[in-house]
Formats: structure tokens, sequence, C-alpha cells
């Protein structure tokens, strides 16, 4: 609620081991359609993202973890995740166009998906970054999109 309330976003997370502690793959993508509709019944369309911590290979996140267990205020929550036997990362790189396919169904438009997998990273982004006002990067939002638009046009079809 506090990252609404101040203009920010939220990113759940699809990594499998983190979403429900249960191995091995089992993440779907009505799961992870849930995940995103939850958070945006919560705190409104304008305020969801997806994580960007999907990882291909947890092999350096294990051993980092396990070194540095004491930095992680979670219980042991990660390590025992480790040790029964989580290795699965970056579902959600699989499952993306089922999860879209997913939120169609329920009603999301593109605008809102494009809100989801990226525009309010990058508002934010230019919030803090380049103290870009919510009013400029909204009024500059559709002039973003008809560039974006037209240099995939040139350079996607080469």
């Amino acid at each position: 609620m506090r990252a609404a309330k101040s203009g920010g976003y939220v990113s759940p997370t699809f990594t499998e081991w983190m979403m429900d502690g249960i191995w091995p793959d089992d993440i779907t993508p009505k799961h992870a359609a849930d995940m995103i509709d939850y958070y945006a019944k919560l705190v409104g369309v304008d305020h969801v993202g997806i994580a960007t911590d999907d990882m291909f290979s947890t092999e350096l996140v294990v051993a980092f973890a396990k070194k540095n267990a004491d930095m992680y205020a979670d219980g042991g929550y990660m390590t025992n995740a480790f040790d029964m036997g989580a290795t699965d990362s970056g579902p959600l790189a699989r499952i993306l166009p089922a999860v879209t396919d997913e939120l169609w169904k329920r009603g999301y438009s593109n605008e809102d998906l494009a809100k989801i997998y990226g525009a309010n990273k990058m508002r934010v982004y230019a919030q803090v970054w380049e103290g870009v006002s919510p009013k400029q990067f909204g009024g500059d939002y559709q002039e973003r999109l008809r560039l974006r638009k037209e240099l995939r046009e040139r350079f996607m079809s080469r």
C-alpha cells in the first residue's frame, strides 16, 4: 500500500521456490496471473510490475546465500529451500505468453499489460533517476509508445 501511495510499484516474483516453497517446477501461468491479479486489485494496475530477478541458474545464488546466511532475516527460509531441493529459476520467461493469455481472459487490456510488463517500472525510474514528474511522464507516454513502435518497425524487420 505504501508503494502505491508514494507513486511506486510492487513486483511479485515468479521464481518457483520463492512463490510457494513446493518443488519441483509447479508454477503455472494461472498461478502467476493470480499473483499479478491479486496485486492489481490490491494497489491498482498503475502500481504493479513483474520482478526482474528470475534467474536461469541458482548456482551462484545458492553459494552466496549459504556463505552469507546471516544476512537474510528470513528464519533460514532461503537456505532451507535450497537444502530441500529448490533448483528451478527463470520460469516466468517460459510461461509469460500463457500468463498474458490468462490476464487477457480476466479482462486486462494491452495498456494494462504494458504497464505491468514494464511501463510502471520505467515511470518510477524516470521519476527517481531523471526527476520526471508523474504528470510529465504521463504526457510523454504516448510519444514514448509511438517512438518504440517506430524503432521496432525499423530495426526488428531486419
